[in-house]
């Protein structure tokens, strides 16, 4: 039976680790309608304004903000370097939490106040809203340009309205990117049961919330979900759920993520108060995720969760790609990524090279690690940027530019390493 198992979820690792490209020749892909101008134009007015954007001597000016160690880097040094914010400043967004760059390249923003997606181009205009979409907690989009939002779902059970987790899909490819169009299609939600109640300030009392969601590349995707009753040995609350392209969730005993990720407690495999994820875009790591927690009683906030595909003595399992055995590191120095630097990190992702960068909306902090885990010299804190940041919730990256949501500022702020300038 271990086996058979061991077969089916390889086969499956297989196909996420293959890079899908979209086909689209059933019809032409048009890029969002402007008041003005075709949805065609749009696309090559888009593509020519990032150009320039990028070209010397654009009218942005760039502002080169002095660096020094982060504030709880455990005493590690940190060269100095020099670190490029892209002027002006997004500004007019309502805390914005989330923000991800699709493979159209597009950026989505999440407005869970205003219960909607912001679609914006590379030059921070504003193409239009999505329609109504309750709480989003975070914004991805699949190979299919199809946009997937951990959100919230009110149904009517006996007459009483009762608020549950869900997930929703806008399907842009169906609408020629016409995100004012495209609906909102609730494609999963949990029971009512399970229904959500929130105390006075906004905090989950019950029930369970989606928090964050990645793709992989066959379309399929992780869920991270959290709650307070954990109790269950096979279906608690805080559990990472893995949906294929068509919105059907694989078992557990699929994926094996329960019982190897521990629901409760402070342990290296602990995933109580997940708030973010995110997946490699590389064969290597094909069906790896890196987790972030703001559980304060954790000490490894910054999970990168790998799958061990398992033997005929050994089950598959799930497991952190760090080991706290530090025979395993060079010299014994556990990696900077397991030194307890973290406080509440919401949102993780990963660029081109595989480097790995953490908001902290506690520190105010942006901070970059390597392959390795080792703590990088573009990590800025307050000191370093001029408290340019505010409780940043989320980020994303694209053409050396790292995009930030500076929720407690209702702004969108760009940053570009001046390690990668040529």
């Amino acid at each position: 039976m271990e086996i058979k198992k061991v077969r089916r979820y390889e086969d499956q690792k297989t196909r996420n680790g293959t890079l899908e490209i979209p086909i689209t020749s059933e019809r032409p892909i048009f890029l969002p309608s402007h008041p003005l101008i075709s949805s065609f134009s749009v696309f090559a007015l888009h593509l020519a304004v990032a150009l320039l954007l990028l070209a010397p001597g654009c009218s942005e000016k760039a502002n080169v903000v002095d660096i020094s160690t982060l504030p709880t880097a455990t005493g590690q040094a940190i060269m100095d370097t020099s670190y490029i914010q892209i002027q002006p400043a997004w500004q007019g967004f309502s805390n914005p939490e989330k923000i991800k760059i699709g493979y159209d390249y597009i950026l989505y923003v999440t407005e869970p106040d205003n219960n909607r997606i912001v679609m914006v181009d590379l030059a921070g205009r504003r193409l239009g809203y999505s329609q109504y979409v309750k709480r989003p907690a975070a914004v991805t989009e699949d190979r299919k340009f199809n946009l997937i939002i951990p959100c919230e779902y009110d149904t009517t059970v006996s007459g009483t309205v009762v608020t549950v987790a869900a997930i929703a899909k806008i399907r842009l490819f169906n609408y020629d990117h016409n995100i004012v169009a495209a609906p909102v299609e609730i494609v999963y939600h949990e029971t009512p049961k399970q229904q959500i109640t929130r105390d006075a300030a906004g905090n989950l009392i019950t029930g369970r919330e989606f928090t964050g969601v990645a793709v992989l590349p066959d379309n399929s995707y992780y869920i991270t979900r959290s709650g307070n009753n954990n109790s269950s040995p096979v279906d608690p609350d805080n559990m990472v759920l893995h949906f294929d392209k068509n919105d059907r969730i694989y078992s557990s005993d699929f994926i094996d993520l329960v019982p190897s990720l521990v629901p409760t407690g402070t342990g290296f495999v602990a995933i109580n108060k997940l708030s973010g994820i995110t997946t490699f875009n590389t064969r290597q790591y094909g069906t790896d995720f890196i987790l972030t927690q703001t559980d304060p009683a954790n000490a490894f906030k910054v999970k990168w969760i790998t799958f061990n595909p398992g033997s005929e003595l050994f089950a598959p399992s799930w497991s952190s790609h760090f080991s706290l055995d530090p025979t395993k590191y060079a010299g014994g120095k556990m990696p900077d990524i397991l030194s307890g630097v973290f406080v509440d990190p919401e949102a993780v992702m990963i660029d081109e090279r595989s480097n790995i960068f953490v908001v902290d909306g506690s520190l105010d902090s942006l901070m970059k690690f390597d392959l390795t885990g080792t703590l990088l010299r573009e990590s800025f804190g307050p000191s370093k940027s001029g408290n340019a940041l505010l409780h940043p919730t989320g980020l994303t990256y694209n053409n050396r530019i790292v995009y930030i949501c500076d929720s407690g500022h209702d702004r969108i702020i760009r940053y570009e390493l001046s390690t990668d300038l040529k």
